[in-house]
C-alpha cells in the first residue's frame, strides 16, 4: 500500500500543475485592439499612416484597447457614431491637432450597435476607421441619429413626425445627403490654376452640413519633378488642414515643403494636384482636386 502512494503522489502533482496553469491561460488572452501604425519616413519622400486594422467587428458593450505606440502624434476624432464611446482619460479624443499625443494606450468602450467611423486628428480622412458593433440577442441594430433631427426609419406615408416638417426635395442644399461644399465641389472652390511664390491660395465655401466640420488641403507633385529614385508617383509636399470650421467662405493657404521649395527654385516651375477633403461631424467626407502650376 505505501508503495502505490508514492506512485500515485508524483502524478497527483502533476494534475494539480496542470489545472493551475489554466486560468493562467485564459488570462493571458487578449481582447480587440487597434493600433496606430506608421508607414516608411525619410529617405522616403512622404510617410503613411493608418489605423490597423482599419475596419473591426465586435458585440455591443464590447471594450476595445486603442493605442499609438509611436512617437507621431495621433489622436481619435468620432466623426459618425450612434453614441459617442466611452473611453479612457488616456485616449486623445477630438476634432484638431491639439487633440493627439505619442506612445498613449487606453479602452473605450461601445454601448450601443451600430458603425462607428473615426478619423486621425492629426492626419484627417487620410488616415480612416470604422468599428462595427453587432447587437445583443433579441435587440434590434440602432442607426445613427439623423443629422435633421427626424425619426431614424422611414417616414409614415404623408410626412415624418407630428410637428415635423417633411424635408424638401432632394436634402437640404439640393444633395441626398448634403454635401459639405456650398452648392457643390465645382462652384464651391476657387483656386487659381497659375499662382506664383511657395505657397497656394484658395478659398472653398462651406455649406451647413459642413459647418464644424474639417478640410484637409494636400498638395501633390509627381515625384519625376522631385528626382525621386523609383517609379512615379504622387508626392505630398504641402499639407493644410483646419477644424471647428464656420459655414460661409474659409480661405486657405498652402505652403511648400522643404522640398518642394527646392524643385521650385531649381525648376522655376512645379505642376501640382491640389486634393481637398471636406469631412462633416456626420456622415460621409467630399473630396475635390485641381491642378495648379506654381511659378518661382
Amino acid at each position: 500500500m505505501r508503495t502505490h502512494r508514492r506512485l500515485l503522489l508524483p502524478g497527483v502533482g502533476l494534475l494539480l500543475a496542470a489545472v493551475a496553469a489554466v486560468p493562467a491561460i485564459a488570462g493571458s488572452e487578449t481582447g480587440p485592439e487597434i493600433k496606430a501604425v506608421n508607414g516608411p519616413g525619410p529617405p522616403s519622400p512622404t510617410a503613411t499612416h493608418e489605423w490597423s486594422p482599419p475596419q473591426l467587428a465586435v458585440a455591443e458593450g464590447a471594450s476595445v484597447t486603442i493605442s499609438n505606440p509611436t512617437t507621431t502624434p495621433h489622436g481619435i476624432h468620432w466623426v459618425s457614431t450612434p453614441a459617442t464611446p466611452v473611453c479612457d482619460a488616456s485616449v486623445p479624443v477630438g476634432t484638431g491637432e491639439a487633440d493627439s499625443g505619442t506612445n498613449w494606450s487606453g479602452k473605450c468602450t461601445f454601448a450601443r450597435a451600430g458603425t462607428y467611423s473615426y478619423y486621425c486628428t492629426v492626419h484627417g480622412a487620410a488616415m480612416s476607421g470604422t468599428v462595427t458593433v453587432s447587437a445583443a440577442a433579441g435587440t434590434p441594430p440602432v442607426s445613427p441619429p439623423s443629422t435633421g433631427g427626424g425619426q431614424s426609419g422611414p417616414p409614415p406615408s404623408g410626412g415624418g413626425a407630428p410637428g415635423t416638417p417633411p424635408p424638401p426635395p432632394g436634402g437640404a442644399g439640393g444633395g441626398t445627403p448634403a454635401s459639405p461644399f456650398l452648392g457643390g465641389a465645382a462652384k464651391a472652390l476657387t483656386l487659381s490654376g497659375t499662382q506664383h511664390g511657395s505657397s497656394v491660395h484658395g478659398t472653398v465655401r462651406v455649406s451647413q452640413a459642413g459647418a464644424k466640420g474639417r478640410l484637409d488641403v494636400s498638395l501633390l507633385a509627381r515625384s519625376a519633378s522631385l528626382a525621386s529614385a523609383g517609379q512615379a508617383k504622387q508626392v505630398r509636399v504641402g499639407h493644410f488642414v483646419r477644424s471647428s470650421l464656420s459655414a460661409g467662405t474659409v480661405r486657405f493657404t498652402v505652403a511648400l515643403t522643404p522640398q518642394g521649395r527646392r524643385t521650385l527654385k531649381r525648376r522655376g516651375r512645379l505642376a501640382l494636384t491640389v486634393r481637398i477633403v471636406l469631412s462633416p461631424l456626420s456622415g460621409a467626407p467630399s473630396s475635390a482636386t485641381r491642378s495648379v502650376v506654381l511659378h518661382r
